[in-house]
């Protein structure tokens, strides 16, 4: 009798506490909602979205995505595709796992969106860098208990969970989460360098775990569900690589293949071969004000109209770009 008293008044104190804390984590949640920064001076999503608002694109992705709406392109992208965007791409690596956190929370917040545009690295399906060992995408995200209880679910470690609530504490955001390299959009890279390159290939190949692209690739169904619950189409678009045969892109070109056959809202286009010009980039990864600009208008708005085919690698025909003294010349690489 006595065991089962305590029994009962441990699970009773158990409960109490969980109560108790439950009960302060939704104190704290959504308290920024009222913080609105321009995407301009920003790398945050939530900060920037809002609530039940409309575009016609969204956009998801790592840095090679959020570049697009750096340094002022946002609204040259907008002006462009004649569409109203929300970026919810993610600098420092963002990978599949991310983008569907961030999507899933965007509708939770009663937006709606036409079209989502997934610009794909290949990497992200095989790294758990970019995945649920990810610890940069909420480092710029205030506090919400809704985004919490996905990383509980979906098995994200405990580090990343303890380094989400430390957002708590975060008053200055337009601080915290502003853009730690102006300007970069504006240089260009003055030559393509093969032993950077295969240096490059070596650290994605370092970062590649066994089995990752049978973990990793499902949040593609996932998020083609979410999308077609929420009314939206999406269309995945290989975005152009500098380095040839890059590693793991086959398996990645299937997956997505595969998945514009099976479903009806799903589209995708490769364009891996396409924009091999330096003079489009300020590293060799990312895009620069001319690549963004040419890229929004030969790729993505064609695209969005439905004249795009759904295989076109190198069938964009490149301009003659005038050449233009200095630039940058890092490689880029991303985590």
């Amino acid at each position: 009798m006595q065991a089962k008293r305590f029994f009962i008044k441990t699970a009773a104190f158990g409960l109490l506490n969980a109560a108790i804390l439950a009960a302060v984590l939704l104190f704290f949640s959504g308290r920024n909602r009222d913080v609105r920064l321009d995407i301009d001076v920003t790398e945050s999503n939530l900060l920037v979205m809002g609530e039940n608002q409309h575009y016609g694109v969204a956009i998801l992705g790592t840095s090679r995505g959020r570049v697009l709406s750096r340094d002022g392109n946002h609204r040259v992208l907008e002006a462009i595709l004649g569409e109203r965007v929300v970026n919810l791409s993610k600098g420092g690596g963002g990978g599949l796992m991310p983008a569907e956190l961030h999507l899933s929370h965007f509708y939770s917040r009663g937006n709606t969106v036409d079209h989502i545009l997934y610009l794909v690295d290949p990497w992200v399906f095989f790294s758990a860098i970019n995945n649920e060992n990810n610890d940069f995408f909420l480092r710029d995200e205030p506090f919400e208990l809704s985004i919490l209880w996905n990383l509980i679910l979906e098995g994200y470690p405990q580090d990343r969970i303890f380094s989400y609530l430390q957002m708590i504490a975060v008053d200055d955001w337009a601080g915290i989460s502003r853009y730690a390299g102006p300007g970069l959009t504006e240089g260009r890279l003055k030559t393509i360098d093969g032993a950077k390159l295969e240096e490059a290939r070596q650290h994605y190949l370092d970062r590649y775990g066994e089995g990752n692209f049978e973990r990793y690739s499902p949040v593609v169904d996932r998020i083609n569900a979410l999308a077609k619950k929420n009314g939206s189409r999406i269309t995945y678009v290989m975005l152009p690589l500098l380095m040839r045969d890059f590693p793991g892109l086959p398996e990645v070109d299937r997956k997505l293949r595969a998945a514009a056959e099976n479903g009806e809202h799903v589209a995708y286009v490769n364009l891996e071969s396409a924009m091999q010009d330096r003079r489009f980039y300020y590293d060799h990864m990312h895009f620069n004000t001319a690549g963004i600009a040419w890229f929004a208008k030969n790729a993505l708005r064609p695209i969005l109209s439905g004249k795009a085919p759904h295989h076109m690698a190198g069938a964009l025909a490149m301009p003659e770009l005038p050449e233009k003294p200095g630039g940058a010349g890092a490689l880029g690489v991303l985590p």
